[in-house]
């Protein structure tokens, strides 16, 4: 597959981001041009990453997960947003403790949507969209402060300036931007809204929400952000600076504009439907970014697919499948939208596998897990 690089000029990002800052006028804005893969293709991921620690979730009434939406990682520690519940094991699967909602209340969370680990701190911050709220606890899921942000959003990570986060197409403040800068050093002292980017059509706030778990993920460099139906990648820095890093250039299987407002829609159910019943290729997402490799997934008619970009080469490899090395054997799987990938910082990441058997197939054994027990994940770093 080919790859263009092209260098936009100021004026690109002038129109892109909300506010652009002076550190990003030398930036370049990365073309990658995406085929198709077959349905027969096999991307070797071994051939880019080491995958060193296999995490086996202990599996009992308490602990199973039926989702994993995100992992974070502590020293020996292992938080995991699942669904509504957030759990707690130790790094060699052990499992320690569940929190969920009760009630309801003003002292609980009612809508887990976002979980931040702040670990200089040993603190956790769960983000609730329904009370608008952060609530801090412990690590012993303690709950200590209940933060009051106003704001709703999908998704949230905190900067060294204060906090990002989207709204996806949600309306907020009637501004129709999917990204929201939002200034503060702690809860005590609290956050205050500072600037808004990306801003949207504002009939897609009408019926485009799409509620995914992977807006946000860490880069070698702050944080790289996608919303859907968005073939773009954004770097957002640790002072809030926003703007294009990599575009996805999906050519004739692009969703245009044009196909995602003035159709009608009532409900992102429409838009799916649309879209799954053409060649249109979307939803790129699943970021993982080292020095040297940048892993996303994106979607073609309701398929998964995984590519692998070299910065360095500028080459691109893309697969239906994926294969890698465990314990010498090398282990082919169909991708599965239950098949994802996640960023744990400091150059780490993890690829989260269900443990059924439509899924692994034969390598249950070679895993060690069967149907019902909790996914596996897989610790790896780039070669």
């Amino acid at each position: 597959m080919t790859i263009k690089l092209q260098v936009l000029s100021l004026f690109f990002l002038f129109l892109s981001c909300s506010s652009p800052s002076n550190h990003a006028e030398n930036v370049s804005l990365n073309i990658i041009s995406q085929d198709l893969p077959s349905q027969a293709s096999i991307l070797n991921l071994s051939k880019f990453y080491t995958f060193d620690r296999l995490i086996k979730l202990q599996s009992n009434d308490s602990s199973i997960i039926d989702y994993i939406n995100k992992v974070l990682v502590d020293d020996d520690l292992v938080f995991i947003k699942g669904g509504n519940s957030l759990f707690k094991f130790k790094l060699n699967g052990d499992f320690q403790k569940k929190l969920t909602k009760g009630i309801g209340g003003p002292d609980e969370y009612v809508n887990l949507t976002d979980v931040l680990i702040l670990p200089e701190q040993d603190r956790l911050w769960l983000y609730d969209s329904n009370q608008r709220s952060i609530f801090q606890f412990n690590y012993d899921f303690e709950l200590e402060i209940d933060y009051s942000l106003n704001y709703p959003l999908f998704g949230v990570e905190k900067l060294e300036k204060g906090l990002i986060g989207t709204s996806g197409y949600l309306e907020v403040l009637d501004n129709f931007s999917s990204l929201y800068s939002i200034v503060g050093e702690n809860l005590a002292t609290g956050f205050a809204l500072s600037k808004n980017h990306l801003k949207f059509n504002p009939e897609k706030a009408r019926y485009l929400h799409v509620y995914r778990h992977d807006f946000f993920s860490k880069g070698p460099i702050g944080y790289n952000f996608v919303n859907s139906f968005n073939d773009t990648i954004y770097y957002v820095s640790e002072n809030m600076e926003v703007f294009p890093k990599y575009y996805i250039d999906f050519g004739s299987n692009k969703v245009n504009e044009n196909e995602l407002i003035g159709r009608d829609y009532s409900s992102i159910v429409d838009v799916f439907q649309y879209i799954n019943s053409s060649d249109k290729s979307y939803n790129v997402g699943n970021v993982v970014e080292f020095e040297r490799y940048l892993l996303y997934k994106f979607f073609n008619q309701g398929i998964p697919f995984v590519s692998v970009y070299d910065k360095s080469e500028k080459i691109l490899k893309s697969g239906r499948k994926i294969s890698f090395d465990y314990l010498g054997q090398d282990v082919v799987l169909e991708l599965d939208e239950e098949i994802s990938f996640g960023t744990l910082g400091n150059n780490r990441a993890y690829l989260v596998i269900p443990s059924e058997a439509s899924i692994l197939r034969e390598y249950q054994v070679l895993f060690q897990v069967k149907d019902g027990d909790n996914p596996i994940i897989l610790f790896f770093d780039e070669k």
